[in-house]
């Protein structure tokens, strides 16, 4: 089969509109009903509100911590029975050096393998279902950091889970297609 991956030229918030719509476009072709969304601030959640209105994807929310995302924001994505969760408040783990593998493909790569993680933590997908997870580089250390710009399909797992391989090799490959990223 062939599949279309779209890579940025560079990385950041210029990304963000186009990231939620590939991902929503793929998501809806897929039959995906969850998407894993990384938002910092709340702002991309709200901009994913919009794109992801005219759907029946469950949208799940991922900030980092509380004191960074906007009041008003959270309180209308929990009046509309969206999830947020923040990764500051969730028990997940996995080493340092996993973590700068994923990073040297994209920052929003790493994240993406994080969303997944917290999401089976919290109990919020089903084991070995797929959702398309949604993360980006952060605004910290990038001149246009901030918003979404990597997309994928994906099985997340627990990080228990997520640190043993499984000894039949078909189900080792939790990500099952990359939708978007950086170059």
């Amino acid at each position: 089969m062939k599949r279309t991956i779209v890579y940025f030229e560079h990385a950041g918030h210029v990304n963000t509109e186009t990231t939620l719509q590939l991902a929503k476009a793929r998501a809806v072709a897929l039959g995906i009903t969850h998407v894993a969304l990384a938002s910092t601030s709340g702002h991309t959640a709200q901009q994913a509100l919009d794109i992801f209105q005219d759907t029946a994807i469950h949208l799940y929310v991922v900030g980092t911590s509380r004191q960074s995302f906007h009041q008003d924001i959270l309180t209308t994505l929990e009046a509309r029975g969206i999830p947020v969760r923040f990764s500051s408040e969730v028990a997940y783990t996995y080493p340092d050096s996993v973590r700068n593998a994923f990073r040297r493909l994209s920052e929003g790569m790493k994240v993406v393998m994080d969303l997944g993680m917290i999401l089976r933590e919290e109990g919020l997908v089903a084991a070995n279902e797929e959702i398309v997870a949604i993360g980006g580089t952060g605004p910290l250390g990038f001149a246009a950091g901030g918003g979404v710009d990597t997309a994928v399909v994906m099985i997340p797992r627990r990080s228990d889970a997520f640190n043993r391989l499984p000894d039949d090799k078909d189900q080792r490959r939790d990500i099952k297609e990359i939708i978007c990223k950086p170059r």
